[in-house]
């Protein structure tokens, strides 16, 4: 049986967010640990390298792969990594021709035609869930079958791309086996969360559920589209388990898009962990329309200690026009009501929405400091492919269309109204107002109990500062006709 190695692109922390201090952190890549999960279980001989954890060049990587005689490649992107999967893609090619490179993620699904025209050094990219799909790719190209009938491929065929039928969304994730993370680096040495999301270590990201019921223009909507699936909350245990019993993990990071979405399974969860007391704590993500009292205070007595909602404006206008589905009310009851659950409230903003003006960017930036959150996370609107907006951007303002860019932590899209130059001043702005506040700063000296959360604090701070102060903004090129 040929091997397969699944493969995260390096990409460096000045990369992803444009600083070179470690604050965002290193985040295992969980698709990868989930398709090798499956190609092991049918009989695959798999291997993942993290360059990204591991800071490897692309030469080691190509290397390894050369020297480990792997036969198929199969490569994860982003909007930000895909050129450099690319890059990686080619001179695995120019070491040996006859190895097989699958590119698959979120960027490919988003705009398949694009990425393979623009880079040929792909073989096979993959569309949508790839849970199956690589199963039956990796038998049919052992057997030399026909890739035609295998849905959710985007192929080469007689000099031209040929897309198979999509694949239907996976029903029963439950079907699925737990992820690979022993094929990963060392969870406890290799990854932390980003600092501000903290509270114990080692920490683990874990994703329960696929899909969010949400239609805001600027969310890839591409792969899991608006129906929501989830692991069951007796799985959803089971795969925490395994993380604290096997790797170590104390703090459990939930990455759904909206973990809150799926009530029921909410508070079957909660019930179980509150029941088996687990020495563990926990954060989520969830909509300020999908919690009430009586929800929080479960969560807060099963273990979660922070939630983070997509606040995204404090101007109800802009909600509008970005599609949020919520009121400033909304927003304002959630916050309040999970500080008094004991959870410490979050927020996610965005600078530069369609139609923002200086006056809403005010707006959020008062909300900000009125809510009682502890973070706030200030992004720039990106529109990514895959979202409505990527394709509707020019009603709006102005958009470099660069994927080397599409981070979130450039102003590449700028609303008629304003300049890049007043996206980038109430970015610092928000920032600045926000956490250099004496409750902010004197909350986080209380959160340290250790060197290692004093260092892991320290360098959050020197990327906080470094983007305040050092930070030049690359110049953005614009085209009206994009």
């Amino acid at each position: 049986m040929n091997k397969i190695v699944f493969i995260n692109p390096p990409l460096s922390i000045s990369n992803r967010y444009g600083v070179r201090s470690q604050s965002g952190g290193q985040t295992p890549p969980i698709g990868l640990a989930n398709l090798a999960a499956m190609t092991r279980k049918y009989g695959f001989e798999t291997a993942i390298i993290d360059a990204a954890a591991l800071k490897l060049k692309y030469k080691e990587i190509a290397k390894l792969v050369i020297d480990n005689k792997f036969k198929y490649v199969g490569i994860t992107a982003v909007t930000i990594s895909v050129g450099h999967a690319a890059r990686l893609a080619e001179m695995i090619k120019n070491y040996d021709k006859s190895i097989v490179t699958i590119i698959g993620g979120p960027h490919l699904t988003a705009v398949p035609v694009e990425t393979m025209s623009r880079y040929p050094q792909f073989d096979i990219g993959v569309i949508g869930e790839a849970d199956y799909t690589i199963i039956e790719l990796l038998n049919a190209l052992e057997n030399k079958e026909n890739l035609d009938k295998i849905p959710g491929l985007i192929i080469r065929k007689n000099g031209s791309l040929f897309s198979t039928l999509p694949r239907k969304r996976i029903e029963n994730l439950d079907d699925l086996p737990k992820p690979a993370w022993d094929l990963l680096p060392n969870l406890a040495k290799y990854y932390c969360p980003p600092v501000h999301t903290l509270k114990r270590i080692p920490a683990a990201l874990l994703i329960a559920s696929r899909g969010c019921p949400g239609r805001c223009i600027f969310c890839d909507r591409s792969v899991f589209g608006n129906l929501l699936h989830a692991y069951s909350a007796e799985y959803t245990f089971e795969l925490i388990k395994d993380l604290y019993y096997n790797y170590g993990i104390r703090e459990i990071q939930l990455r759904d898009d909206n973990f809150t979405a799926y009530r029921n399974r909410t508070v079957e969860l909660c019930e179980i962990l509150k029941q088996e007391r687990l020495d563990l704590v926990w954060t989520c993500a969830g909509r300020v329309d999908m919690v009430n009292p009586p929800l929080l205070r479960l969560m807060k007595e099963a273990g979660c200690w922070q939630i983070w909602y997509g606040i995204e404006s404090g101007s109800q206008g802009v909600l509008n026009t970005i599609q949020k589905n919520t009121t400033i009310d909304q927003i304002q009851k959630a916050v309040y009501m999970t500080r008094d659950a004991g959870i410490s409230p979050c927020g996610f903003f965005i600078i530069g929405s369609p139609t923002e003006t200086k006056e809403s960017l005010e707006s959020t930036v008062r909300l900000a400091l009125e809510l009682p959150l502890d973070e706030a996370h200030f992004s720039f609107m990106t529109p990514f492919p895959g979202s409505e907006l990527y394709t509707r951007a020019a009603e709006y303002g102005l958009f470099e269309n660069d994927w080397s860019k599409l981070s979130g932590w450039l102003p590449v899209f700028v609303p008629y109204d304003l300049t890049s130059r007043d996206l980038d001043l109430y970015s610092k702005k928000a920032f600045l107002k926000f956490y250099f506040r004496a409750r902010i700063i004197l909350s986080y000296i209380r959160k340290i109990r250790s060197w290692q959360q004093l260092r892991i604090y320290f360098r959050g701070l020197l990327a906080l500062l470094e983007w305040l102060i050092l930070r030049k903004s690359n110049k953005v090129r614009f085209n009206k006709n994009l």
